[in-house]
C-alpha cells in the first residue's frame, strides 16, 4: 500500500503542478496587494509584539538579537508550520468537486498542498532575509542546516495528512487545527526567547516545538545546533508516522470519495 501512494504522487504530480499554479494565481490575481498577502498576517503579529516590547508594555528577556529580526523569524517560521498543519485539510475540502467527479490519484492534493506553502515559505523567507540585512544579522556556516531541519520539521506535521479525510466528513477539524496552534505558539519560544528558570522553563522541555525554533533560529544567524538528539529521535518518529500517515490517507480517500459522491 505504501508503494502504491508512492507512485500515485509521481503519477499524479503534473496534475498537482497545473493545480497549484491554478490556485496561486486565483489566490493574488484580483488582489491589490498580491503576493504580499502571503506576509501581511506574518508582519503585522510582529508589529504588534516589536510594538509592545519597544513601548515598555511587555518586559521580554534578552534574545540575543534584534528584537524585530527575533520576532520575525519566529512567526515567520510558526505560520510555515501552521500552513503544514492545516493545509492537507484544507486542500482537499476545497477540491471536492475535482474529487467526486475525476478519477485521479488523491496523493496529488498532498502534493498541491505543499507546493502552495512552498511558494509562500520563499516569500516570507525572503522577507526574514531583508530584516537580517537590514539589522546586519550575519549567517555562519550553520544556515547549510537550516534547510534539512526544517524540511524535517515540514514532513512532521505533513504527518497530521490522516486527518485530511476526516476533515471533509467533519469540518470541526479545519476550524480546530488554527485555534490549537495559536495557543501552542503562546507557549512556545516564538515571540520570547525561553525561559531560563522557573515552570515555563520546564514546560518547554516537553514542547517539541522548543528544540525546533530554538535551532532554526540558531541555523539562521550562525548559532550551534544544541539539540541533536532530539532530531535524530524526531527523524524516526516522523518517517514512521509519514508512512502510516500515507497509508490510511491511501485507503480512506475511496472510501471518503464513495460517500461523497452517494
Amino acid at each position: 500500500m505504501l508503494k502504491q501512494s508512492v507512485q500515485g504522487f509521481r503519477r499524479s504530480f503534473y496534475l498537482a503542478r497545473q493545480l497549484a499554479g491554478r490556485d496561486i494565481k486565483a489566490q493574488y490575481r484580483q488582489s491589490v496587494l498580491g503576493i504580499l498577502w502571503a506576509i501581511v498576517p506574518v508582519l503585522m503579529t510582529s508589529l504588534v509584539w516589536i510594538f509592545l516590547q519597544s513601548s515598555g508594555t511587555i518586559s521580554l528577556d534578552s534574545t540575543g538579537l534584534p528584537y524585530p529580526v527575533f520576532v520575525l523569524m519566529g512567526t515567520s517560521i510558526w505560520s510555515v508550520w501552521t500552513e503544514c498543519f492545516t493545509l492537507p485539510t484544507i486542500t482537499v475540502n476545497a477540491n471536492k468537486s475535482i474529487i467526486t467527479k475525476i478519477n485521479f490519484d488523491k496523493e496529488a492534493l498532498i502534493t498541491l498542498g505543499f507546493m502552495k506553502m512552498g511558494f509562500n515559505f520563499l516569500i516570507k523567507i525572503s522577507m526574514v532575509a531583508v530584516f537580517m540585512l537590514l539589522y546586519r544579522v550575519t549567517p555562519g556556516w550553520s544556515l547549510l542546516a537550516f534547510l534539512p531541519l526544517l524540511m524535517l520539521t515540514i514532513f512532521s506535521a505533513l504527518a497530521s495528512v490522516f486527518l485530511a479525510p476526516i476533515g471533509i466528513l467533519y469540518h470541526d477539524i479545519g476550524k480546530a487545527i488554527p485555534v490549537v496552534m495559536q495557543l501552542l505558539m503562546y507557549i512556545s519560544p516564538v515571540v520570547y526567547s525561553s525561559p531560563r528558570t522557573g515552570l515555563m522553563k520546564n514546560l518547554m522541555q516537553w514542547n517539541p516545538f522548543y528544540y525546533m525554533m530554538d535551532d532554526l533560529r540558531h541555523c539562521l544567524t550562525g548559532g550551534a545546533i544544541e539539540h541533536g538528539v532530539f532530531w535524530i529521535v524526531l527523524f524516526l518518529i516522523t518517517t514512521l508516522l509519514l508512512m502510516l500517515s500515507l497509508v490510511v490517507y491511501r485507503v480512506s480517500m475511496p472510501i471518503i470519495t464513495e460517500r461523497m459522491s452517494a
